[in-house]
Order: C-alpha cells, then structure tokens, then sequence
C-alpha cells in the first residue's frame, strides 16, 4: 500500500495540473471551447449577366448561416470569353426562419461598386438589376441549405454540362 501512494499522488498531480492549466489558459487567452453548436452551410449559386444577357460569371459559393461571405474571381481571356476580374461579399441576416436579408456589394474589372440588400427565400431563385456606373449588371442567386433537396438540386445542376 505504502508504493501505491506515490504513483496514485502523481496522477492526481498531473489531472489537476491539467485542470487548472486549462482553466488558466482559458481566464488569460478568452474561451477556448465553442459556445454552440456549428451553424449549418449554405450553398450559394450566382449569376452574373451584363445588360446583354451575356454570362460573365457563375461561381458557386459556400458559407456559413448568417456569416459573410467573399469572393475574389479573376478570369484570365479564354477562346471565347473576355478577362473577368470581380468582387463579391455576401452578407446574410436571418430574416424569419426560411428568409434572408441578403447584403450585397458587386463590383466587375474594379469598377463602380453596387450595393444594396435584397430579401430571398431559401431555394428560390431571386434576381435582381443593377445600374449605376455606366454599366448594366443583372444579379441572380439561389441560396440553400445543407442537407436539404434544393442543395442537392443545385450541385446537380452545375454539375451538368451547359447545353
């Protein structure tokens, strides 16, 4: 019994030495433990078209439930298309349980920025006409939720080759 002492003081030694390390950790650096749950992703699929109808971008984006989102996308010329140089911040605020509020900032080739906020349902399609800056944009999206049909709907579609 007298050897069995130590080595049991020992182990206690080092659980409360981890205790209070992290506790300690945690009081000096803020909290290290998450405080919920994750939020679930979002898939965003988004259409880009100038006054013509052309299609100048069709990236899909995912993100996380009521956190921005950025895109930076730079094209270089291709055989049958012109050098796309855009940016995109989405910034989505709950609005109800399957809408949002949609904050936008768009602008192509470091030109006239649009901005604005737009209400969207998730699955449905939403689009909207940007004007301003001597450009006609039109901006088109459908945003989903993981693990629903409609995110399946949307990988599905962009998987296929256009026609």
């Amino acid at each position: 019994m007298h050897r069995r002492w130590p080595a049991l003081a020992r182990i206690l030694s080092a659980a409360m030495g981890l205790a209070f390390g992290l506790l300690g950790a945690e009081m000096t650096f803020g909290q290290l433990r998450p405080d919920d749950a994750r939020s679930d992703a979002v898939l965003y699929s988004i259409e880009v078209r100038n006054g013509a109808g052309d299609l100048l971008a069709s990236p899909m984006l995912v993100g996380e439930e009521g956190r921005p989102v950025h895109l930076s996308l730079s094209q270089d010329v291709g055989p049958h298309s012109d050098p796309i140089a855009m940016s995109l911040d989405l910034d989505p605020q709950q609005d109800g349980p399957d809408n949002l509020c949609l904050g936008y900032r768009l602008s192509i080739d470091d030109g006239f920025a649009h901005a604005g906020r737009m209400g969207v349902s998730y699955g449905e399609p939403r689009s909207i006409q940007l004007n301003g800056g001597g450009e006609t944009l039109r901006l088109s999206l459908v945003v989903a939720r993981a693990r629903t049909r409609d995110f399946g709907r949307l990988l599905q579609r962009h998987r296929r080759p256009s026609a």
